[in-house]
């Protein structure tokens, strides 16, 4: 059932983007932008492990936030990992340093799960996103996110190949676990919900169409143009099918996409789509180079053709990005495209 939001505005460049109002200057936010990269980030986890810092919501709010105060970004994204659900269903899962579970999916696990209970145990989260929209700058917009089943079950049983044939029970299980997960963010006065599907670009596309398309709908159905889906390097038919999702939000590009030419096309708002390869470069010549041409790009197209458009990665930021990379990317979209 359609569940109506209100819809605050808080970002004007993210909200006119959402909803595809013409604009020279685009809202800006990145994927893992408070993370390895950011020497607020480091400091933290000098002196907490990454399972605290998710955990505690008042670290949790504290991580969300140093990116908004160190760059500027329009849109701060909860900080948090998309396993936990995982860890809900009894895998045992702890971070050493990427992460690792203490128990193998089972039928048991995937049958037996008492859901009410979820509640309670992803109160952490719930907690964190009250203190971040309660600590964030009124001018800034703010986003939450959970995995994809099919990304979910990618994980589970990358080290236990035994479960492979679980994927029928624990897909409608991940689902439902995922279902109550949105709903308990969008409880918050949040702009966006992205669903992180990575996993989903091994996917053949009629699988894509039976694994991904259908939570996706539903979901975006539930809250329509309150949800946003990412997969990597997306092809043109699982493009073709989330264009088809009427009440889906946003999606993500990446480079091998020309993201004005496919704008004017669909009735998306469009995310990307500067590669996060480039963003790594740590000679500032050559990153200038490659970030002008960027924006040169960018400038061939009309306000009107950018429409709808967030200026952002194809990808995450990664742990060798330079902060000073991040800051000329932010100052060069907002001063040559005004």
């Amino acid at each position: 059932m359609e569940q109506e939001i209100l819809q605050n505005i808080y970002n004007k460049r993210f909200y006119q983007a959402l909803n595809r109002v013409e604009q020279n200057i685009p809202p800006i936010w990145m994927m893992r932008q408070a993370g390895r990269y950011h020497k607020h980030y480091q400091n933290l986890k000098q002196r907490f492990s990454f399972e605290e810092l998710c955990r505690q919501p008042e670290l949790a709010c504290e991580v969300t936030l140093g990116p908004i105060e160190d760059f500027d970004f329009d849109a701060a994204i909860l900080f948090s990992d998309i396993l936990f659900p995982l860890d809900f269903l009894g895998m045992g899962l702890s971070f050493s340093p990427g992460p690792v579970f203490e128990n193998n999916l089972t039928n048991e696990m995937l049958s037996n799960y008492d859901l009410d209970s979820f509640t309670d145990y992803i109160q952490f989260q719930n907690e964190s996103l009250g203190l971040i929209r309660q600590n964030l700058k009124k001018d800034k917009s703010l986003i939450g996110f959970v995995g994809g089943p099919i990304t979910l079950y990618h994980f589970a049983i990358r080290n236990n190949p035994i479960a492979d044939n679980l994927i029928s029970l624990a897909l409608p299980t991940l689902e439902n676990i995922l279902s109550k997960n949105i709903d308990i963010q969008l409880n918050h006065d949040l702009d966006l919900l992205m669903i992180f599907d990575t996993e989903a670009n091994k996917l053949q596309d009629e699988e894509f169409n039976s694994f991904c398309i259908p939570f996706v709908k539903t979901i975006a159905e539930k809250y329509p143009n309150k949800i946003g889906y990412f997969t990597k390097n997306i092809s043109i038919n699982k493009f073709q099918a989330l264009k088809n999702i009427k009440e889906l939000k946003l999606t993500v590009l990446g480079t091998q996409h020309n993201i004005f030419e496919e704008l004017p096309n669909t009735k998306l708002s469009l995310q990307g789509n500067f590669s996060n390869e480039l963003l790594t470069i740590d000679d500032k010549n050559d990153f200038k180079s490659s970030l002008d041409e960027y924006l040169n790009l960018c400038l061939d197209h009309s306000p009107t053709h950018r429409s709808g458009w967030i200026a952002s990665l194809d990808h995450g930021v990664q742990k060798i990005t330079p902060e000073a990379n991040i800051h000329l990317f932010i100052d060069q979209i907002r001063t040559k495209l005004a």
